[in-house]
């Protein structure tokens, strides 16, 4: 395993919120890691792009504390619930409308987000000046077609476990 993609600690995988309100909890390992370089990520998280992880929804567990949904169509054509902490705001992950097999983790809300390293990156055509981008990983211009692209990324460095 090259350092660009440390090993992924065995679950549960614990995080919140900045208040401390809100907790969940991710009892499997992820399915995928992937960085987010488009307009809407990047106004979501403050920053250059935004890293998620993309896991399963009956591995994920919202433990406790209020939360607030706001509903977002994205530039291509997806709707997304992102869900905030109600109390200070964080957005912890959102859930994709038409694929509610899936939670979408942001990777810095996680108590230790050290192992966290994209293994793919999605809308480049919109990248900022100064990304590094390890040269093993998935590189899509825009949205991809599915996320089984990405999952297959991200097996193809951490190889398939379920």
């Amino acid at each position: 395993m090259s350092d660009a993609f440390p090993n992924i600690p065995a679950p549960p995988h614990l995080g919140g919120c900045l208040c401390g309100a809100a907790r969940y909890k991710l009892e499997a390992r992820p399915r995928a890691i992937n960085a987010c370089h488009c307009m809407d990520c990047k106004k979501l998280s403050g920053a250059t792009h935004i890293l998620m992880l993309i896991a399963d929804t009956d591995s994920f567990i919202h433990e406790r504390g209020e939360v607030e949904r706001y509903r977002k169509r994205a530039d291509s054509g997806r709707e997304v619930d992102i869900v905030r902490c109600a109390r200070c705001g964080v957005r912890m992950w959102h859930e994709p409308v038409a694929s509610p097999e899936f939670r979408f983790v942001a990777a810095g809300t996680l108590d230790n987000p050290q192992w966290a390293s994209p293994t793919s990156h999605i809308w480049l055509q919109s990248i900022s000046p100064g990304v590094l981008i390890a040269p093993e990983t998935l590189l899509v211009d825009a949205q991809p077609e599915n996320r089984q692209m990405l999952i297959a990324a991200f097996e193809g460095i951490h190889g398939v476990q379920r």
